[in-house]
């Protein structure tokens, strides 16, 4: 059997609508810091660098690496 592990950064943000949007990156840095990753959405946020439709994020709602294992059955 063939095992692997994946991991993936999941940022969610409140918008400005109400409504959440979580933007994921796969395979994030093994010493990524929470502190960094609020650095970098909270530019994201002052400067609405992210739109969907007219809404913008205006804060941070949760972040977490998700870590997947999966194997193959033979």
């Amino acid at each position: 059997m063939t095992m692997s592990t994946k991991k993936q950064l999941r940022m969610t943000l409140a918008l400005s609508t109400g409504k959440n949007h979580t933007v994921s990156l796969m395979d994030p840095k093994d010493d990524l810091t929470k502190a960094a990753v609020e650095s970098c959405l909270q530019d994201v946020i002052a400067k609405k660098a992210i739109m969907l439709g007219e809404a913008y994020p205006v804060s941070i709602k949760d972040i977490s690496v998700q870590t997947v294992d999966s194997s193959k059955l033979a």
